[in-house]
């Protein structure tokens, strides 16, 4: 028993911690960059963005609740609301080969969503191309995966089949990845060896179980129509003189719900 306790352990360690920026469009066009983590070892990774966790983590008590209301109210006070930690990205993706699955937690603020789908390595198509990345040499590949075609560089001499987001099934880490729209772009900035433990998402209780394309479909609708949403979501009426415009043209990692 023993063992197989310590074995369950050892598994939920990562073997490496990959930092990645990702750049994306917010709806309303403006470019966004956000530090995203891949902790991984050969079975078992977890993507996730240590802002989102670190509020997470605050709110899960009620002294982090108290800390975490004194950092907003003095936020205000001093009209630096941008200096205030959010769940800006508040994505987490774990990915168990062991399992055979992909738990994702993910949303927005009003609407938190998570949900369980079959662990799925992408069909890649390997290249000739080559570059360096953090001083690794990356072969290039690329797919079509849920609405998208995706290019990405991965080192060989890292033997981790894994990326950031759902990416994964190549033979080597990937440190880049960016689909052809332009629209999303992951690009690893550090690599260290980790033993962190692949902690599990504080407060389940805040998410509402669904499936992958009813959540991506009510958050398309939601941010469509930002206004009423929000006054529903809120139970007041919202009116922003001029409206709230969002270019329909820009869209989730994955677009295959619509």
């Amino acid at each position: 028993m023993c063992l197989i306790t310590l074995a369950a352990l050892a598994q939920n360690r990562a073997d490496i911690e990959v930092s990645y920026d990702y750049k994306h469009f917010h709806r309303t066009g403006k470019l966004q960059n956000h530090q995203m983590i891949l902790l991984a070892n050969s079975t078992e990774s977890k993507f996730y963005s240590p802002e989102t966790e670190y509020v997470d983590s605050l709110e899960y008590t009620p002294e982090g609740k108290e800390i975490y209301n004194q950092m907003k109210m003095a936020a205000f006070t001093s009209g630096n609301l941008k200096s205030v930690p959010s769940r800006r990205v508040p994505m987490y993706i774990f990915k168990s080969k062991t399992k055979g699955t992909t738990e994702v937690y993910d949303g927005q603020s009003l609407m938190m969503f998570t949900f369980s789908e079959p662990y799925e390595a992408q069909n890649w198509e390997i290249g000739d191309s080559a570059k360096t990345i953090l001083g690794y040499e990356c072969a290039m590949a690329t797919c079509d995966f849920r609405g998208r075609k995706w290019t990405a560089w991965f080192a060989v001499d890292i033997p981790i089949q894994d990326g950031p987001w759902k990416l994964a099934g190549l033979p080597g880490l990937i440190l880049e990845a960016s689909e052809s729209t332009g629209q999303h772009h992951f690009t690893a900035t550090g690599i260290q060896a980790s033993q962190r433990t692949l902690n599990p998402v504080l407060g389940k209780d805040h998410y509402e179980k669904s499936d992958r394309i009813s959540m991506l479909k009510a958050l398309r609708d939601f941010e469509d129509n930002l206004e009423s949403s929000l006054g529903a979501a809120l139970g007041v009426k919202i009116t922003v003189q001029g409206g709230i415009d969002v270019d329909k043209s820009l869209d989730f990692l994955e677009t295959d719900y619509r």
